[in-house]
Parts: structure tokens; C-alpha cells; sequence
């Protein structure tokens, strides 16, 4: 099946809704563009129906309702990739029902909060109008990630309530004067971060290869590297990991490093 464009002109429904209406089997590789992000991940479909989907380290559900908020960049799908074991079980219907409205409530949400890269903290004296605020499960859930060295990216993973929620949550606690945006430098904001992205993905071992590509790239103080430097420090540890891991393993964690680097940089221009 020929199934191949941009998101810019063939949105995510019309690609669901074609391959349900030919019962197809097999995945489509989306490389997509969200503001300065770049996403790559799979969606899957077992005889036309949405089976699974992996987008970094979220819950294959939440996955499928971050790929309604890319705006743009390649897809195309593989028949010769198959999903051993389904793992969504809702209908197509419904995640198109609930993933345009991820996609509204994404583009709501970012007209008001920073990037990604943003390191939120608690604010020491709240205003006396704090103590009227309900605060529901989920955003109790954020607020005990917020230390002042997560990012905003960081407390999604983490929270495992993806990136549009934990916005939301995010942009009501800094209306609600709960939290507030904390000054960081690039040693806290990037380098924790890329570590745990590599080290999830490929173990320990791999930060080793990490390190030696900073070296190789000419950083020295981190504090003051350029964003060219940062990826040209990825596109050496890319090159030696691919030789131990293997490239499609280091491919895929790629995208979201290059994507918190931009999101760092466009955070501190």
C-alpha cells in the first residue's frame, strides 16, 4: 500500500480513516514537527484498526493522542511491520474523537505557557487567594514533580500523564501564582536530560559514549556551549552508538534529544 505525504497536507485522520477503510495491517512511521519539536515514532494497525503505537517512553495511548498535535513533517506507511500484541483496544472512532481534541487543547495551551524546556518551582509565599484553589489528583501528581530542576518535558515523562495534560496542568498552577519559572542554565536544564533519555534507551554503557562525544564536539564548559555544538555532539555519539547498538535502536532516541535541544535553546533566546 502506497501510503506516503506530509502532515501539513494529510492530517493524521484522513491517514487513520484511509487505512480502516481498506483493512489494512502494518505501521506508519510519522517524523513529525510540534512548534521547534521534532517527533518520530510508529502508529499500528492490526486489519485497519489502531493496535498500538510508540512514541518515546509514553503509554501507547498517549502516544496516539500526541501524533494529532503534529503540524507538519513526513509519514508514510509499512505493511512489512507488524505489532506481535495489540495494545489499544479502543476504536478508531474514539481516539480520532479524543485526539482532535488533545490537538485544541495543545494549540490552547501553548498560546499560554512556555516551552517544554521551562524549569518550574514552587513559589514560596503563595498569595493568600492559593488557599481557595481545589487542586485535583492529577495536578497534585505535577505539583510534587515541580523542584526546580525538572523541566516541563521531564514532569510529563515522568508523571506518565503526557506532555497536553501536564501543560494544562502546568499553565493553571502559574495562573493559580502556585509555581513560577525558575532561571536555569544549561547544565541543568539539557544535560541531566539527555542523559536519561540515552540511558533509558540503550543503559548505562551508552553515557559513557555521551560524554566522549562532548570531548569530540569541543565542549568544555557546558555551561556555555552552543546549540551547533550540542548537536554536533549528538551527531558523534550517534555515529559510535550506532556501531555497538546498532542504528535503528540509536535512530529512534535521537529524535528526542535533538528535540530537547531545541527546545532548551528556543527556551533561553
Amino acid at each position: 500500500m502506497a501510503l506516503e505525504g506530509d502532515l501539513s497536507e494529510f492530517h493524521l485522520t484522513d491517514i487513520i480513516q484511509l487505512v480502516d477503510l481498506s483493512k489494512k495491517t502494518g505501521g506508519v512511521f510519522l517524523h513529525g514537527q510540534r512548534g521547534s519539536e521534532t517527533l518520530e515514532g510508529w502508529l499500528y494497525f492490526r486489519d485497519g484498526k489502531i493496535a498500538g503505537a510508540r512514541l518515546g517512553t509514553l503509554a501507547p495511548l498517549e502516544a496516539t493522542y500526541t501524533f494529532f498535535t503534529l503540524a507538519s513533517g513526513p509519514f508514510r506507511f509499512h505493511d512489512d511491520v507488524i505489532i506481535d500484541v495489540p495494545t489499544i483496544t479502543l476504536s478508531n472512532e474514539m481516539i480520532i474523537m479524543e485526539g482532535i481534541m488533545r490537538q485544541e487543547a495543545w494549540e490552547t495551551t501553548q498560546a499560554q505557557l512556555p516551552s517544554l524546556g521551562m524549569v518550574p518551582r514552587l513559589v514560596t509565599n503563595p498569595s493568600a487567594t492559593s488557599n481557595e484553589i481545589n487542586i485535583e489528583a492529577d495536578e497534585w501528581r505535577v505539583l510534587t514533580m515541580v523542584n526546580g530542576r525538572n523541566t516541563v518535558g521531564h514532569i510529563a515523562q515522568r508523571s506518565g500523564l503526557g506532555e497536553v495534560r501536564t501543560c494544562e496542568i502546568i499553565a493553571r498552577l502559574l495562573n493559580n501564582g502556585l509555581i513560577e519559572q525558575r532561571e536555569t542554565d544549561l547544565v541543568d536544564a539539557l544535560y541531566p536530560d539527555l542523559n536519561r533519555i540515552v540511558g533509558d534507551a540503550l543503559g548505562g554503557s551508552a553515557r559513557g559514549l555521551l560524554e566522549d562525544a562532548y570531548a569530540r564536539a569541543g565542549i568544555q564548559d557546558r555551561a556555555t556551549a552552543t546549540q551547533p555544538q550540542v548537536l554536533s555532539a549528538l551527531q558523534a555519539f550517534e555515529a559510535s552508538a550506532s556501531r555497538v547498538f546498532g542504528p535503528n535502536r540509536v535512530r529512534q532516541l535521537l529524535g528526542d534529544a535533538r528535540a530537547l535541544v531545541d527546545e532548551v535553546f528556543s527556551s533561553r533566546a
